[in-house]
Formats: C-alpha cells, structure tokens, sequence
C-alpha cells in the first residue's frame, strides 16, 4: 500500500541505491568507445556526481573513492587528458590515506597507463613508485 513504486526501498529519492544506478548507467555511456568524446566525459561527470551522492547517502567510502579513481584513469586514457588531467588524478591518488589493499590494486590497474602521462616529472616518478607496490606484476597487463 503507500505511494511506494517498484523498487522503492523507502529510503527516499537519492539513496545510496538509487545513487549508485544513476552512477552505472552513465559510466556505462563513458565506456561505450562509439559515442563522441564529448559526450563521453560529460556522462563522466555525470557518473562522479553520482558517486559523491552515493557516498553522501551511505555507499562506502573506500569503493566510492576506489570507482571515482578508476573512471577518471579510464576517462584520461580513452577519452583525453584534456577531460581528466593525468596530474591531478596522480596527486588525489598519493593523498589518500585509508583505502584498503584490494581497491588500492584496483585503483592501481587503471592508474598504470595514465602515470606516464603526467606532465610533472617528480609527480610522475612517485606515481611509478606508488604503482611499483600496489601495480601488477610486470607483463600482466
């Protein structure tokens, strides 16, 4: 009974679920490769506001954190640095603190290829460092 629909977890518009569909569905258009560059990065930025509203309403930190890093080294490698800037994904990835080992290898699987993209050269060789711990083995990519 109640004016609940399908699917209503009584949580109320923006619950970390509802968040987090909002957030798969336009990181699915980031990955389509057919769609325009453009419109890849503004559902890019779709996707990150989503997250922050998951994480806003209860979704994990350390995976909300984990995804936001992950598609931003997507974002940067397939779609331009000039829609994700290689340095400060660097930079945001160094500062965090707290994020457990399994995120931090998945976190590294995206970062690999967008660490020699970074334009500043001590920047860069920490992100190397940082990738020569939490990154795959040599020749696993």
């Amino acid at each position: 009974m109640g004016d609940k629909g399908p699917g209503d977890t009584g949580a109320g518009v923006g619950g970390a679920n509802d968040w987090e569909w909002v957030r798969v569905l336009a990181q699915g258009r980031v990955y389509d490769e057919a769609r325009p560059a453009v419109n890849r990065a503004a559902w890019a930025a779709v996707a990150l506001a989503a997250s922050h509203g998951g994480e806003r309403n209860g979704l994990r930190r350390a995976r909300a954190v984990a995804d936001r890093f992950a598609l931003r080294a997507r974002v940067a490698g397939s779609v331009g640095t000039w829609a994700s800037d290689p340095d400060a994904l660097v930079a945001d990835v160094l500062a965090e603190n707290g994020l457990p080992d399994r995120f931090l290898k998945a976190v590294a699987r995206g970062l690999a290829p967008v660490v020699p993209l970074v334009r500043d050269g001590r920047l860069r060789e920490r992100g190397e460092q940082w990738l020569a711990v939490w990154g795959p083995p040599s020749g696993s990519n």
